[in-house]
C-alpha cells in the first residue's frame, strides 16, 4: 500500500513488539519436517467479550522422520486439548509454539493433530500495519469484526505452521456468530445454518493453496453485491462485494472501476488465478489488505489525482502478486509489493498515456534507503516489511521495463505470473506457485536474452542507489557531456542513458559504465529526460574550454 511509507517508523516499532509471533524466518526442524495439506478452523466468535473459542484441525504428510510435531499458536490462548489421530496427546505451549508428544512417524504418514482452544485474541492497534483482531461498530452499532496478520503470522487466531514456505491445499472455515452479522471470507461459500439460538454458523471452503496470512474473516451486518464475470479464458466466475449498508449505493457505483480493474489485470497478467472460487471484497474497519478471494478494502470509495480508486487497485494486483506469485521467504517480499506498486502505475498509463505513467511515478518517488530491498538468508516478516519493497521496488520494475524495451518487458511480465500458456488454463491449484527472486532472474534472462543479474544486484541488494555523475566541457563550437555510473557495491554498471539535445534524443550504451556525446554550442542537455532511471539525484560538473 502507498501509505506504508509514511508509516513507517510506527510500523518498526508494532512489529518488534511480536517477538516470537513474528512470522517466517529461520525455519524449525520439526516444522520442516512436515508438509501441511489442509487446515478446517471451526470457531465461535462472541463479539461482546471479544472472545473465540473452537478448534482447529491440521492434516499433514510427514516428509522426514519425527516424534514431536510442532504449531504456531499465539500464547495469549488456553489450549483445552490435543488430538493426533483422534488420540489425546500431551503438549507444551510456550513462547508461541505447541510442542506435541508422538510415536515416531515415518515419511509419507499423514498426521491429523486437532487442537481445542480459547481466549481473547490480540487486537491490533493500527491495522492493517500491525496485526491482531479489530472490533469495532457500524453507524447503528452492529458489530465489525476485522483482523490482520501479515506480519505476525495466522497463529494470531489458529495453530499453523507459521511460514511462509507451505500453504495448505485447501482450507475449510467455519464461523459461529451473532445470526445478525454476515461472515465474509476466503473460496467458496458452502452454507449458512441459523442455529435458532441468536447464532448462524457460516462455512467456507478455499480449493486451491492459500498463504496463512491470508485466511481472514470479516463480519458485519453486510449487503452484499453480487457480479458475474467473463473470464478472459471464457469461463464465468462470482464476484462478490460485501458492504455496509450505508455504504451500498456508492459501493455500487464503484463496482464498475473495480471490475475494470479486474478486465486490466487480466489483459496484462494473465486471467484471474482463483476463477473455481469468487472474487471478492470485504469492506473492513482498516485500509486494506489482499487476502485470497477477499480482498480487505476501507479507502472509503474515493479516487486518487489519477481518476482510479488506489487501494482496491493494489491490494487486487497481490491476486497475482502475492496469492498466484508467492514469495517463497519473505526476503522476497518485493516481488509482493514492488510489482503490485507499479501495476498502478501502468493503470495512470492505460488512462492517461505516458503523461500518467510518468506522473505516477513521481508520486512514488520516496525511498527510505537504510536497507537493501532484498535481504540476506531467510528473513522473518518483520525485517523484510519496510517501505522501500513497495516505491523502490516498483522503481527497479520501471527501470527494468526501460532496459529491456515494453515488447520483451510485457511479455516477461505476463510469464512472471503463468510461465506458460497451458498454466493459464488451470483453476485446480496447480497453476500456483512459490517463485525467489533468483527464479524471476532466471525468467526474464531466458526471455529477454540478456542477463540481468546484475540489474537486479545493484538496485535489489545495495542500500544506496547508483549515482550518475556527469562532466559537461564547454567548448568554442560545440560542448561535451560525459556521464559515468557509479555503483554503491562498485560494479560496473552498464545502463543505457538517454540524452535530449535539442529536440533528438539519443541513448548512450554506457560501455564499461561510461559515455560521451558531442553536441552544439548553446544548446542544453536533459540527461534522462522521462526519469527512466532509478537513480540518486544526477551531480553535472561543468568546465569551460573556451579559447583553448
Amino acid at each position: 500500500m502507498r501509505n506504508a511509507f509514511l508509516f513507517f517508523v510506527i510500523v518498526a516499532q508494532i512489529f518488534a513488539q511480536f517477538g516470537n509471533q513474528d512470522s517466517g524466518g529461520p525455519i524449525l526442524p520439526e516444522q520442516a519436517a512436515y508438509d501441511v495439506k489442509f487446515y478446517k478452523i471451526d470457531l465461535e466468535i462472541n463479539p461482546d467479550n471479544k472472545f473465540i473459542s473452537g478448534s482447529t484441525l491440521i492434516v499433514a504428510e510427514v516428509i522426514s522422520s519425527i516424534d514431536c510435531f510442532v504449531l504456531h499458536l499465539d500464547t495469549v490462548y488456553n489450549i483445552k486439548q490435543v488430538f493426533i489421530n483422534n488420540e489425546a496427546k500431551s503438549f507444551e505451549h510456550k513462547n508461541g509454539l505447541i510442542k506435541i508428544s508422538i510415536d515416531k512417524v515415518q515419511v509419507g504418514d499423514i498426521l491429523e493433530a486437532k487442537v481445542i482452544y480459547e481466549g481473547n485474541p490480540r487486537e491490533a492497534k493500527m491495522p492493517p500495519w500491525d496485526d491482531g483482531f479489530v472490533w469495532k461498530k457500524t453507524k447503528d452499532g452492529s458489530h465489525w469484526i476485522g483482523l490482520t496478520c501479515q506480519g505476525g503470522g495466522a497463529d494470531i487466531w489458529f495453530p499453523c505452521k507459521d511460514h511462509p514456505s507451505d500453504e495448505p491445499d485447501s482450507v475449510s472455515i467455519i464461523i459461529t456468530a451473532p445470526d445478525n452479522l454476515v461472515c465474509a471470507s476466503n473460496g467458496k461459500l458452502i452454507s449458512e445454518k441459523n442455529n435458532g439460538d441468536g447464532t448462524k454458523t457460516t462455512h467456507w471452503f478455499v480449493s486451491t493453496p492459500i498463504n496463512n496470512y491470508n485466511v481472514n474473516i470479516t463480519l458485519a451486518p453486510f449487503k452484499l453485491i453480487e457480479h458475474t464475470y467473463t473470464s478472459i479464458t471464457g469461463v464465468d466466475f462470482p464476484v462478490m462485494f460485501y458492504v455496509l449498508p450505508e455504504s451500498y449505493d456508492t459501493a455500487k457505483v464503484f463496482t464498475e472501476q473495480f471490475l475494470d480493474h479486474l478486465k486490466f489485470y487480466e489483459k496484462y497478467c494473465g486471467p484471474y488465478p482463483f476463477r473455481a472460487d469468487k472474487y471478492g471484497i470485504a469492506e473492513t474497519p482498516y485500509l486494506g489488505m489482499e487476502h485470497q478471494t477477499i480482498i480487505a478494502y476501507g479507502n472509503g470509495y474515493k479516487n486518487n489525482e489519477f481518476g482510479f480508486d488506489w487501494l482496491h487497485h493494489h491490494e487486487l494486483s497481490h491476486e497475482w502478486w502475492g496469492n498466484l506469485v508467492t514469495a517463497k521467504d519473505w526476503r522476497d517480499f518485493w516481488i509482493h509489493e514492488g510489482i503490485g506498486t507499479y501495476m498502478q502505475a501502468l493503470y495512470a498509463e492505460e488512462l492517461h498515456g505516458k503523461a500518467g505513467l510518468h506522473g505516477y511515478m513521481k508520486t512514488i518517488n520516496k525511498f527510505m534507503n537504510i536497507k537493501p530491498v532484498l535481504l540476506e538468508g531467510s528473513t522473518p516478516a518483520s525485517e523484510a516489511y519496510h517501505p522501500d519493497i513497495y516505491n523502490k521496488g516498483a522503481w527497479f520494475v520501471h527501470t527494468l521495463r526501460y532496459y529491456l524495451g515494453d515488447e520483451t518487458f510485457f511479455k516477461i511480465l505476463r510469464r512472471w505470473s503463468y510461465p506458460t500458456e497451458d498454466l493459464e488454463k488451470i483453476t485446480d491449484g496447480s497453476h500456483c506457485r512459490f517463485v525467489t527472486t533468483e527464479d524471476l532472474i532466471k525468467q526474464a534472462e531466458e526471455f529477454s536474452g540478456k542477463k540481468l543479474s546484475w540489474l537486479f544486484d545493484v538496485y535489489l541488494k545495495n542500500t544506496k542507489l547508483p549515482k550518475l555523475d556527469a562532466v559537461l566541457i564547454e567548448k568554442d563550437y560545440e560542448n561535451e557531456l560525459n556521464l559515468e555510473w557509479i555503483t554503491p557495491d562498485g560494479s560496473i554498471f552498464e545502463m543505457p542513458v538517454e540524452v535530449l539535445v535539442g529536440n533528438n534524443l539519443k541513448k548512450l550504451n554506457m560501455k564499461n559504465g561510461k559515455g560521451r556525446i558531442t553536441f552544439p554550442d548553446m544548446i542544453i542537455p536533459k540527461i534522462d529526460p522521462d526519469n527512466w532511471i532509478t537513480k540518486s539525484e544526477i551531480n553535472i560538473k561543468t568546465y569551460s574550454k573556451k579559447g583553448f
